[in-house]
């Protein structure tokens, strides 16, 4: 696996950063493609990977298990964990439909 990420995602729990990691899809020896991800919180850490049929299936699929990880955690669910001071988390799968794409809406 590769070890360096090639995109990541800073979230907010009070003055604490929670980082999304997400590392380039790699073609696996039986044919599918892995994307590991990693969210690094300030007492714990959460790793894996994700398959898909190509590299942006697998990085997508990626993004939406770690927005799921991050929506079931105890510092989401008591409305600590933001992105942006806002719930929104803005990650697949509900990227592009939450408030921070609708112009003139007041934050959450």
């Amino acid at each position: 696996m590769n070890d360096e990420a090639f995109v990541e995602r800073h979230f907010a729990v009070g003055h604490q950063d929670v980082i999304a990691r997400f590392h380039t899809p790699i073609l696996a020896p039986g044919g599918e493609y892995q994307c590991q991800w990693q969210i690094v919180w300030p007492d714990r850490e959460r790793k894996s990977r994700s398959c898909g049929i190509d590299g942006v299936q697998a990085l997508m699929l990626a993004m939406g298990t770690v927005h799921s990880e991050l929506c079931e955690s105890d510092e989401y669910q008591s409305g600590l964990l933001t992105y942006l001071d806002q719930h929104d988390l803005d990650l697949p799968p509900s990227w592009g439909r939450g408030r921070l794409y609708d112009v003139g809406s007041p934050p959450e």
